[in-house]
């Protein structure tokens, strides 16, 4: 196993939480690691006939083991065997065990070595049985979704992803829409999208665009432009934004809107798009009677006063919109296009 996956596992067990142990119930597991001896292969043998009885309650046993000792040629085959174990990836999506920011920091890193984990998370998130869409842990599918937004976009997560479109359950089709549109670069498949009955999808699927500057791009974006839903029409502002275009006419009238929703909308673009000029405009927001948008023009105020930061990345979301309530902090892994410089009122 290569020192970056075995720095990889490491990390994985000092963050995993597991549960404590009854008395003596780790016991056979420590004496393998302690009295391990890599010319026999009976050490090896127990460890995996441990692991195959009740992989769950292998891995927490392990995690507790590792915890007190990770060094040595034992803690390595252990290691070693959970990297190849199913258990390892399953663990990711299971919120007692890690909790989802360090589960998509540590998918981050581990997608180097495992290619194949983005849809292998998909596919333990949504299993490929008859009407599994309806049977799956919703809890637990969500977080998958949230963790593979958060990996590179691969073209071999588009099938299963086609499949979620037709989910029951609204913030999985809007994820998924995000995902697809993303992965497949495809603008005319994100115009096809504007006409869903889902504000949410219509606003994921502008989102997936951003980034693009194609005219097939340019132009989803200006048919957003007219989109009722507030978040629909700002996601547009941004793609038009990372295009070049100028937009800040277009938020600050969207900032005096009278539907709060709108205005949190202004000001979470104004953040995205993190031109000075919207200064006026959000220190205004930030004394808004509607409490969502006071928190919305404060962040986005913090951002544009810190510009020596890194831009966010293109795919995060707003806060509070009750429309599609995020449950993750905004996304982070997609790169963020190259933002040209933001345009200055005339």
């Amino acid at each position: 196993m290569s020192v970056p996956v075995t720095d990889l596992v490491r990390e994985y067990i000092q963050q995993a939480r597991v549960p404590p142990a009854e008395a003596e119930a780790d016991l056979f597991l420590h004496r393998l690691v302690d009295e391990f001896q890599s010319s026999s292969a009976l050490f090896k043998r127990d460890m995996r006939r441990l692991l195959e009885q009740d992989p769950v309650a292998f891995l927490h046993s392990a995690c507790r083991v590792l915890k007190a000792s990770s060094a040595g040629a034992g803690a390595v085959c252990l290691m070693e065997l959970l990297w190849c174990s199913p258990v390892l990836v399953a663990s990711l999506i299971d919120p007692a065990m890690l909790p989802l920011a360090a589960a998509i920091s540590l998918a981050k890193r581990w997608v180097s070595s495992d290619p194949m984990l983005d849809i292998r998370l998909l596919h333990l998130g949504f299993p490929s049985n008859d009407n599994a869409i309806c049977q799956v842990d919703v809890v637990r599918a969500k977080r998958v979704l949230s963790i593979v937004s958060e990996l590179p976009a691969n073209r071999h997560i588009l099938l299963p992803l086609s499949r979620l479109l037709s989910s029951s359950d609204p913030h999985v089709r809007s994820k998924a829409a995000c995902l697809y549109g993303r992965t497949s670069k495809n603008p005319d498949w994100v115009r096809r999208r504007l006409t869903d009955s889902d504000a949410r999808v219509r606003a994921n699927a502008v989102e997936s665009l951003w980034g693009a500057d194609s005219p097939a791009a340019r132009a989803v974006f200006m048919a957003a432009l007219s989109d009722p839903h507030h978040r629909v029409a700002a996601n547009a502002l941004i793609g038009l934004h990372y295009t070049g275009t100028e937009v800040i006419t277009n938020l600050q009238k969207m900032a005096s809107d009278s539907e709060p929703l709108a205005r949190a909308a202004a000001a979470f673009a104004m953040g995205m798009v993190r031109d000075e000029a919207f200064e006026p405009a959000l220190d205004a927001l930030v004394r808004d009677e509607d409490a969502r948008v006071r928190r919305q023009a404060l962040r986005s105020l913090i951002r544009i006063r810190r510009q020596d930061r890194p831009a966010p990345a293109p795919n995060a979301e707003p806060v509070d919109d009750q429309t599609d309530s995020p449950q993750v902090l905004p996304a982070e892994t997609a790169s963020p296009p190259t933002s040209p410089p933001a345009a200055k009122i005339a």
